[in-house]
């Protein structure tokens, strides 16, 4: 048995081609018949301009000073990640409440005929189509028997989503505020107190100028030590016994002393005179490195007060914006024609469908009849499984 054969005998069964023909006008004429269901889109964005929040801008601004950080600031920058406006809307509109809201408000259980919530739900989910796309626009869309209902019901649901997300959007932004604020009054102390913690470590210690006082000190150290090599070399040269040689040693004696007294060794007991504006070099190592981190503390806590005054200013300006968040970029429209049933689709699928079925039964009653030719082995093979299936 060939292809050939197959198709010689379905040529001479011709006539049973007519069925798919007739399926594909039965289902022309029931697409044609059935309720008309129609499909309606709204389209919207969210400003790019609620994408980010105080906290988080504040965060990265942390970030950028330091690596390490601060003690007293991790609290104050210590916020989960926020969620981004579009996928917050999106939680909103495709939410029970807003669904429940929209199904009693337009009395939609009696279309469905369903009385329990969930069920109401499955089937309103069914015609409901929420999505969106790369470039962040957020589409819903509707199929419905009546246009005018479905363009209605997705307004509906775009208006209450649009109110519930503007509030808890004004709720994020006054939280923020409200904790921008406190968070202020903080780093105002901390600076504050960090300020009079160097204000009492200068006055304390008789300083004027930390680092100044030690470039100074450093500067006669090295006058004082090239003065007194000159003299020891001096003295070597005149002799020891003669009195020239003696009021240099006694010179280089007073160097040496002065010298020991800013070079000397560090102790906690010294303090620095309020007569001179040298300091004791091994004292101020210490001391230097503690106002160091002191200033880098205080730059910081600075810096970051204000970040939060700018923060504070930009948010009471959010949350007095009066231009629309929320973009409508396509309104729900009345569609004019229908989503569905597509005639053309409905005759095709049947008349594919329909032609399928008849081209089987008509090679199987040609197998077993034995009208096709060479087709035995095919029709033993055929009544085998006949009968192991039937038996």
């Amino acid at each position: 048995m060939s292809y050939f054969d197959v198709f010689c005998y379905c040529l001479k069964k011709k006539k049973f081609f007519a069925i798919p023909v007739a399926v594909a006008l039965v289902c022309f004429v029931l697409a044609w018949v059935l309720p008309p269901i129609f499909k309606t889109e709204i389209r919207l964005k969210i400003d790019a301009s609620s994408d980010s929040s105080p906290l988080s801008t504040l965060s990265t601004a942390y970030k950028s000073l330091t690596s390490s950080g601060a003690s007293g600031l991790s609290s104050f920058l210590s916020s989960s990640k926020a969620m981004k406006p579009s996928d917050l809307y999106l939680e909103i509109l495709s939410g029970r409440e807003i669904a429940l809201s929209t199904i009693h408000h337009f009395h939609l259980d009696t279309m469905y005929k369903k009385k329990a919530n969930e069920l109401l739900l499955k089937k309103f989910y069914k015609d409901i189509t929420i999505d969106e796309d790369q470039a962040g626009v957020i589409s819903c869309a509707m199929e419905s028997k009546h246009k005018v209902l479905a363009q209605s019901v997705i307004r509906y649901m775009v208006a209450q989503s649009n109110e519930k997300y503007l509030r808890l959007q004004k709720e994020n932004l006054q939280y923020s505020l409200d904790y921008l604020k406190k968070s202020q009054k903080e780093l105002t102390d901390s600076v504050k107190n960090i300020g009079e913690e160097l204000v009492q470590f200068y006055r304390e210690n008789n300083l004027v100028d930390l680092k100044s006082q030690v470039e100074l000190t450093l500067a006669a150290l090295g006058g004082y030590e090239a003065q007194i090599n000159n003299y020891k070399l001096s003295e070597r040269m005149s002799g020891r016994d003669n009195a020239d040689a003696h009021e240099m040693r006694k010179k280089r004696q007073l160097l040496e002393q002065k010298f020991k007294e800013l070079r000397g060794s560090y102790s906690e007991d010294y303090t620095p005179s309020n007569k001179s504006m040298y300091v004791n070099s091994g004292w101020a190592v210490s001391k230097v490195l503690y106002e160091q981190q002191r200033q880098a503390d205080l730059k910081l806590y600075a810096t970051m007060l204000e970040a939060a005054s700018i923060e504070i200013m930009e948010t009471e300006a959010m949350i007095l914006k009066t231009q629309p968040i929320i973009q409508i970029i396509q309104d729900a429209y009345l569609p004019d024609w229908k989503e569905r049933p597509k005639r053309a689709k409905w005759a095709i699928a049947g008349f594919a469908a329909s032609l399928s079925i008849t081209l089987l039964f008509l090679v199987l009653s040609g197998i077993m009849s034995g009208e096709i030719p060479n087709s035995e082995s095919v029709r033993e093979k055929l009544i085998q499984v006949k009968t192991s299936l039937f038996k």
